[in-house]
């Protein structure tokens, strides 16, 4: 019985180390799940974000994204648009309007410009059946990170800056961030970034910026699809980038 004890740990404090898979069909982003073929929707799981012909080519920020996007929009951002270590909030980059373009709490998360099978094409946006519905279904808040608890749309005052310059290379980093070349271990992380041996902190930024995939992966079987996997138990997360 012991034995079987120590077996046991030892595989539990393995586990800790292994990165989370990609499977999105065990995910809350199968939006398939919630979608009836018989009143207008689909059991095709990726065809909600993306689509393999008749993509939307204006739009870089995901590979043949299967969405209209306004990416004039012009959000609220954090700090007013400046950090207390002084660093320029921008407006969130392509890859970051992606997520918003569900997350935003405006865009029908059931829009797709090019529905399932042959004749279902139109650039403005077809609404396929989601939870019982063919309008637009919004996101509420809190998952809408984009409409803040008082009702406003487009404001991202409340959540962690994003389409912000990472620091961590000055001589003096604000908010103790940790130098891109820190290696991080337990990660889900796709390809390299940066170009140093990783993986590292720069191979989380997008142009050396933060954005919502820096943190989080769309496709994880993880707690909050965060690209580390564990929930962010202990912070470890936060304290991945910031040395607090």
């Amino acid at each position: 019985m012991k034995r079987k004890l120590i077996a046991a740990a030892v595989l539990g404090m393995a586990s800790l180390g292994l990165a989370a898979t990609e499977d999105i069909r065990a995910t809350v982003h199968n939006l398939s799940t919630y979608s009836n073929p018989a009143q207008g929707g689909t059991n095709e799981v990726c065809v909600f974000c993306h689509t393999p012909h008749g993509s939307n080519s204006d739009f870089v920020g995901a590979p043949l994204w299967n969405k209209p996007i306004d990416t004039t929009v012009t959000f609220q951002v954090y700090g007013g648009g400046q950090t207390t270590g002084g660093t320029a909030v921008d407006q969130p980059g392509d890859v970051s309007r992606a997520c918003l373009s569900c997350h935003d709490g405006v865009s029908g998360v059931n829009v797709v410009i090019n529905a399932p099978g042959s004749g279902n094409y139109d650039p403005n946006g077809i609404y396929l059946d989601y939870r019982g519905s063919t309008q637009p279904w919004r996101m509420p808040f809190p998952f809408a990170v984009g409409k803040n608890g008082a009702g406003g749309n487009y404001d991202l005052r409340d959540d962690h800056p994003i389409g912000v310059v990472y620091r961590g290379d000055d001589t003096n980093p604000p908010a103790s961030l940790k130098p891109t070349n820190t290696p991080i271990t337990g990660w889900n992380i796709a390809g390299d970034k940066d170009g140093n041996p990783g993986p590292t902190i720069g191979d989380l930024l997008r142009n050396g910026k933060v954005e919502c995939v820096s943190c989080h992966n769309p496709h994880l079987n993880a707690p909050r699809f965060l690209r580390s996997g564990d929930g962010n138990n202990n912070s470890n997360l936060c304290r991945t980038c910031h040395d607090k």
